[in-house]
Parts: structure tokens; sequence; C-alpha cells
């Protein structure tokens, strides 16, 4: 099967390992799961990071990306299939975040299923979203 880590798994798989569900766990850790993050999560970590809106205890990027070479986590760049994708997801009234809406994206065009525990996506699994959380 084939995952996107949600940028806050990313964050709490470095930070606050704790924080991961046993059942995101399990799916992360088992070599048959390829397991993915999107550079759009990279980009949302260092904004948020620069303007002072997230403290990662001390880890930067370069730490991110060596987590994720550690744990066989593929960084992925937003194709264009999940650019056209974009276009067609249905803005929400609760919720407006782009860079979760690019993820969504790149989820439905690319068929990823998004490891999350961000409730408000649920809402677009009928969009075609398929999410865990």
């Amino acid at each position: 099967m084939r995952y996107l880590i949600d940028t806050h798994i990313l964050i709490w798989l470095a930070v606050s390992p704790e924080k991961v569900s046993n059942a995101i766990l399990e799916i992360i850790e088992n070599p048959l799961n390829e397991i993915s993050i999107s550079t759009v999560s990279l980009w949302e970590i260092a904004i948020k990071l620069s303007i002072g809106k997230l403290n990662l205890q001390g880890i930067e990027i370069d730490d991110l990306v060596q987590i994720c070479k550690e744990q066989n986590i593929k960084i992925v760049q937003l194709p264009v299939s999940a650019v056209k994708q974009y276009r067609t997801i249905p803005m929400k009234e609760n919720h407006r975040d782009p860079f979760d809406r690019a993820l969504i994206a790149l989820c439905i065009s690319d068929d990823y299923v998004l490891l999350s525990h961000d409730g408000k996506l649920r809402q677009y699994e009928q969009d075609g979203l398929v999410v865990i959380s």
C-alpha cells in the first residue's frame, strides 16, 4: 500500500513519537508499505519555523530529512497531476488550509492513503480521499 504522512505526523515522529497512534506506527513500520512525505509538508514546516509559529525544540529541516531517510520514508515532489487535482477539491467552510488541500490533492491524484490525526480531513472522503487516523 502507498501512504502519505500528514505534516503533524512527521513532526510528532521527530519531537513527540508517543502522540502517533499505534495503528499509524504499525503502518509506518511495516516494510511492505510505501511510506512518503510530500515536500509540501517540508515547505509548511519551514514557513512556520521562519515566522515563529512552530517550535521543533531545535530540530531543523535537515534533521527531518534525516529522520525520513532513517525510517525509509520517501520524500515526494508535488506532481502536476496533484496541481490539477487541487482545483477540483471543494472549499469547505471549516477547512481552508492550503497545505492540507495540497496533500489531499496529491493523495487523490496519485492514490495515496493519508495518515493523519486531523479529523477535519474526513470530510474529503466524499471527494475521493482515503484517510487513516
